[in-house]
C-alpha cells in the first residue's frame, strides 16, 4: 500500500559559495579560489577568447520557505567573467509560517576587470515570499553589467501569481561611494496596477556601470534602443549618469523578454570588448 509522505516543515537549505577569478599569464581568466557549503557549485569554466563563462549550479533547482543562498564573487584586476545559471530559478509557494526564501549575491570588481552577472529568469510561484538582494562594489575603471529577470506565475497550466510578495534590491558602490540603489517590493496588486507592472508577468531590470574613461555612452545607448525597436513589450533605456545605464523591460511572455536581454548582451559586449561575443552555450540547452 502506497503512503504519501509529507514534507518536513523544518526542511530548508542554507548554502554559501565564494569564488574568485584572476587573469592568468595566458591572458585567460581562471578560478583563483573556490569555497562552498551546501548545494551551491560552479562548473568548470568555458571560454569565449579572454572571457570566461562560469555556470552557477543550485542542484535543488528551486527555493522553499527558509532557504538562504549566499554567493560572493571577486573579479581580480583585468579578469573578464560572465556569470550565469543553467536554467530558470524558482521560488516555490511559501509554507504557512510565511518564512522567506532569500538569495544574496555580493560581487567585487577590481580595477580593469569586467563582470557580467546574467542569471536566467526566476519564476515566482503563487504565494511565494522571496527576498533577492545584490550588492556590487566596483573600481573606477572596471565594468559591471547585471540583470534580473522575474516571471510571475506559471503560464503553462494557468497558475497566476495571486498572493505573496517579492522584495528585490540592488546596491552599487564605486570607490566606496554609493553610486546606485534600487529597491522594489512586488505584490499581486503592484503586478496589476498601471503604475506598477501593468499586468505584464515578465519583468527585467538591467544595469550597466561603465569605466570612468568610457566616452561613448550615448552611442551605446542608441544601439541598445535600436536593438529594442522590435520588442513587443514596454521598454525604457536611459543614462542615469554618464557612466551608469539602466534598462527595463516588461512583456507578457518570458521568452520575449529573454530574447531581448540576449540581444542587449550582444550589443553591449560589442561596445565594451570591441568584438563579437558568443551567447553562453547553456542558454541553448
Amino acid at each position: 500500500m502506497n503512503q504519501c509522505l509529507s514534507l518536513d516543515q523544518n526542511s530548508t537549505w542554507k548554502a554559501r559559495l565564494q569564488c574568485d577569478f584572476h587573469r592568468a599569464s595566458t591572458g585567460k581568466t581562471e578560478r583563483a579560489r573556490l569555497a562552498h557549503e551546501g548545494p551551491l557549485r560552479v562548473q568548470k569554466l568555458f571560454h569565449d577568447e579572454d572571457l570566461a563563462h562560469c555556470y552557477l549550479l543550485h542542484p535543488p533547482g528551486g527555493m522553499v520557505s527558509g532557504d538562504d543562498l549566499s554567493c560572493r564573487f571577486r573579479v581580480h584586476p583585468k579578469a573578464h567573467v560572465l556569470l550565469t545559471t543553467p536554467a530558470s530559478g524558482k521560488l516555490y509557494r511559501s509554507r504557512a509560517n510565511g518564512s522567506l526564501q532569500t538569495a544574496n549575491a555580493q560581487l567585487s570588481v577590481d580595477p580593469g576587470a569586467f563582470c557580467a552577472y546574467l542569471p536566467q529568469d526566476t519564476i515566482i510561484f503563487d504565494r511565494a515570499h522571496g527576498s533577492l538582494n545584490t550588492q556590487v562594489s566596483i573600481a573606477a575603471n572596471a565594468t559591471f553589467l547585471g540583470w534580473e529577470h522575474l516571471v510571475f506565475g506559471r503560464f503553462a497550466g494557468n497558475h497566476p501569481f495571486t498572493q505573496g510578495q517579492i522584495s528585490q534590491s540592488l546596491t552599487i558602490h564605486r570607490q566606496s561611494q554609493l553610486l546606485y540603489r534600487d529597491h522594489l517590493q512586488i505584490t499581486p496588486r503592484v503586478l496589476h496596477e498601471i503604475s506598477g507592472l501593468s499586468a505584464m508577468t515578465s519583468f527585467a531590470s538591467l544595469i550597466l556601470v561603465l569605466p570612468d574613461t568610457f566616452d561613448t555612452t550615448e552611442a551605446l545607448l542608441a544601439d541598445c534602443r535600436d536593438g529594442l525597436r522590435d520588442f513587443s513589450g514596454i521598454s525604457g533605456a536611459t543614462a542615469i549618469r554618464p557612466h551608469l545605464v539602466s534598462i527595463r523591460l516588461l512583456s507578457d511572455r518570458s521568452e520575449t523578454t529573454r530574447m531581448a536581454l540576449e540581444s542587449l548582451w550582444l550589443i553591449i559586449a560589442q561596445h565594451l570588448l570591441n568584438r563579437s561575443v558568443q551567447l553562453p552555450r547553456i542558454w541553448r540547452t
